[in-house]
Formats: C-alpha cells, sequence, structure tokens
C-alpha cells in the first residue's frame, strides 16, 4: 500500500509485533508509526530496534569464506543487498477510547498488515499532547510542540532526576519560566546559586529559532533572598531572616553535631521550658543566658552551637515575611550560598513548615516549592538524617489538597525519601546511574 514502511510479520500481540522493512531508510529507531487493528483502528506503536541480517553469509562461514562471499557480491550491480532481511520491533504505545483514556488492543495484530509513519494528529492523540499551555520543547524527532497542563503539574507535584551535567537545572527553569508567564508564586531552595540566571535573558541563542522562541529575562519578577549577607553573596537582592522569638528545642537541636548527647539536648529543653513559663516573648539570647546559668560543664558546647547561630545572623526580630515570598507572577530564590549545611536544614524546615501553615490558613495564594538538590533536605532514611525532611514529606502528601505544589530536583534519585518522590505525579527522568 502507498507510504507503508513496512508488513507486520511472525508472531503478534497486542502490546507489540515485529515488521518486514525493504528499504533500511524507511524508518529508524524510536520513530513513530501507526498500524490498524481490526477493532480499535488505528494504532500509535513506536520502533524499538531495527535489526539487518544476511543469509548469503553467516556466523557458520569463516571471515575469509565471508569476505570472498561479499567480495563477489560488491562486484555485481547495485551491490546485491535485495537479499538482507531487515525486522523492526515495534511496541504498541495504544489509542484513546471514546472516554479519552489511552487503551491497548485487547487481540493481537494481523500478520500481512501494512505499517505506516504516523500522523502527527494522532501521535498528539496518544501521547496527550494537546492543548495549549506550558510550551516546553519539541517532541523528538518530530515538529510536534509539547504543551503541560500548569493544574497537573502544581497540583500534582513534579520530579526532576538526572546526573550531574545532564541537564536537570536548564530543564526546571524552562518549567520555572512557563510558570511565572502565567502569574504561578514560586519559592526556589538554591544551594549552588543557580537560578540567579532567571533574572537575564540567555546569550546563546543556538536552537532558539527552532523552537520558535527568543531569549528573554524576568528582572523584577525573580528576587534573590540571601540568609547570609551581601558581601558573602553580593548578588543577592534581599537578606532572608528568620523569626528569633519563641524558638522551640525542635528548631535548634536540628543543628546540634551528631556527637551530642542526651545531657546537651535536656538542657537546652530544660532552659526554654523555664522561658516560656516567665516569659510570653524570648529570644536567641535569653536562651543562651538561660544555658549559662546552667551548672553543668555540658553548657559550654551548649553555648557555642547557640553563639554560632546568633552570630551568623539568620534570627531576626523583623523575619522576612512569606507574603513577600509568595506573590503572583514572582519567584523568590533563597540562595544558600556561604550557609553552612546543617543551617541550611533548619531554615528549610522552618521555612517549609510556616509556608505550609500559610496555605492552609489562605494567607498566602497557591504556589509552587521548589526544592534544589531534595536529597540533602529530604535524605530517604538510611542515608542522613535532617530536620527538613518531616516537612517535606507532608507537603509531598498534604500539599496539592492545599494548592501547594513541589518540585524536587535531585542527581540521586536512590538517596531521595522515597515517601516524597512516590507523591510526584510528573516525573522528568534524564541521564541516571
Amino acid at each position: 500500500m502507498h507510504g507503508s514502511v513496512g508488513i507486520i510479520s511472525g508472531e503478534t500481540g497486542s502490546f507489540g509485533f515485529n515488521f518486514l522493512i525493504s528499504d533500511s531508510t524507511a524508518v529508524h529507531r524510536g520513530e513513530y508509526v501507526k498500524a490498524w487493528h481490526e477493532s480499535d483502528g488505528w494504532v500509535l506503536c513506536q520502533v524499538l530496534s531495527i535489526k539487518r541480517s544476511s543469509d548469503v553469509a553467516n556466523n557458520k562461514h569463516s571471515f575469509d569464506e565471508a569476505k570472498k562471499v561479499f567480495d563477489e557480491l560488491k562486484k555485481e550491480s547495485k551491490a546485491n543487498k535485495r537479499s538482507d532481511r531487515i525486522v523492526a520491533e515495534a511496541t504498541v504505545i495504544g489509542s484513546r477510547d471514546p472516554s479519552g483514556l489511552l487503551r491497548s488492543p485487547k487481540t493481537p495484530f494481523s500478520p500481512g498488515d501494512d505499517v505506516f509513519p504516523a500522523d502527527n494528529d494522532l501521535i498528539s492523540s496518544a501521547l496527550g499532547l494537546s492543548g495549549n499551555e506550558m510550551y516546553i520543547g519539541m517532541l523528538d524527532g518530530t515538529d510536534i510542540p509539547v504543551h503541560l497542563s500548569v493544574n497537573s503539574l502544581v497540583q500534582k507535584h513534579v520530579s526532576i532526576l538526572a546526573k550531574t551535567g545532564s541537564g536537570k537545572s536548564y530543564t526546571a527553569a524552562v518549567l520555572l519560566e512557563e510558570l511565572l508567564d502565567r502569574k504561578v508564586p514560586l519559592l526556589i531552595i538554591d544551594p549552588h546559586s543557580e537560578y540567579a540566571s532567571m533574572k537575564d535573558p540567555s546569550s546563546k541563542n543556538d536552537g532558539f529559532k527552532k523552537f520558535g522562541i527568543s531569549p528573554k529575562g524576568y528582572g523584577s519578577d525573580v528576587t534573590i533572598y540571601t540568609p547570609a549577607n551581601k558581601v558573602i553573596n553580593p548578588n543577592a537582592d534581599e537578606l532572608f531572616r528568620l523569626n528569633g522569638n519563641n524558638l522551640t528545642a525542635k528548631d535548634l537541636t536540628a543543628i546540634f553535631p551528631d556527637n551530642f548527647t542526651a545531657t546537651h539536648i535536656c538542657m537546652l529543653y530544660e532552659a526554654i521550658q523555664k522561658l516560656r513559663a516567665e516569659m510570653e516573648t524570648y529570644t536567641l539570647d535569653d536562651i543562651i543566658f538561660e544555658v549559662g546559668n546552667n551548672e553543668s560543664k555540658a553548657r559550654w558546647n551548649v553555648m557555642g552551637v547557640l553563639e554560632d547561630i546568633r552570630d551568623s545572623d539568620i534570627l531576626s526580630s523583623s523575619p522576612t515575611e512569606l507574603n513577600e515570598l509568595m506573590c503572583n507572577g514572582k519567584a523568590s530564590v533563597i540562595d544558600f550560598k556561604g550557609v553552612p549545611p546543617e543551617l541550611q536544614s533548619m531554615i528549610v524546615a522552618r521555612l517549609c513548615s510556616a509556608l505550609f501553615e500559610a496555605r492552609k490558613m489562605n494567607s498566602i495564594p497557591p504556589g509552587m516549592l521548589v526544592v534544589e538538590e531534595a536529597h540533602n533536605f529530604a535524605p530517604e532514611r538510611g542515608f542522613s538524617k535532617t530536620v527538613s525532611s518531616e516537612v517535606l514529606r507532608t507537603i509531598a502528601s498534604e500539599g496539592r489538597k492545599f494548592g501547594l505544589g513541589m518540585m524536587v530536583i535531585s542527581q540521586r534519585p536512590a538517596r531521595i525519601d522515597k515517601n516524597v518522590l512516590s507523591q510526584c505525579g510528573t516525573q522528568v527522568i534524564m541521564k541516571v546511574t
């Protein structure tokens, strides 16, 4: 039949089949094809592999014998490759039923039926690419634009998994820019100062024309916050500060060294309990003073850690407001440049807890929390332990009910808490090890 690239041959099934190809250039690995099914109509398939064999010389021939046979064939006109057998393996993707669900046939395909290149309409329909919301690029090997649903992306959470250098942060930035264009508030946890580049248009124009886009910067729509200071992080727009009043023992023990004992922790609990009984509002300085009144020699270790927190200036009586961080059409980047890892976890825990509670109270608009290097903040049990794990698990399992989506990005998917990863309805997986 006109336009056919091959015919179905051999044993067939409802999930895949092999087909013979007459021309080695007619179809390529990864290409989309279609085949007619007697009850389902046109069904979308994809070529998994293509194998070529020859009956003229096989594995039973020695090298010299095979070379002699092929040398003689090459002397003949048209190089006589017509005897080659080219077989492609296709996997069935399916077709949409009247209710819009993607289905695979329940009966096998018929040997002898033709296989054709898939048309764009069938590919778009079967893969669910119809729509005009978030444009993220072209389907590989085609000129079909790929669009994602904003609501599905935000409400069902996203994970982007790839090894270092595979483009996970670039992919995340593409998605985040599309969300910004649709006025979705973004709060980005950025351990490596990667997202400040969203402020300025890209200087590289390679490939932009192919995708029908042009470089764009988001300037004032992206605000960089530093928990450190502007000497360490001169590219920051604003300082980020946590509320330093009425800290709990749980907040502070998050950054206690691993060699601290129950004695150190109990000392802190006792000091805070006494302050709560005596004062309506207390500060870190009050806690340090109260710990200093303890007669145990262990107080010096606890005071040293607490003084390090105080000297970091992360705590303030005038903290950064959540309403400032979560605004429609704005992205707030918490840039951790110059911030110790143990302090990062405490900041993420307190910030995300406040964010989740504010969203439950509907005091901030619906939006998305983005966590880069998620394996550091929500590690799988057995790898490490951080104070931020619990709240990130809670947001992953309950956030969608309150309009708080989450995007987790990591180069080590095996090290991310499985409770977090399993809640991601959209997964972008690139090169992983």
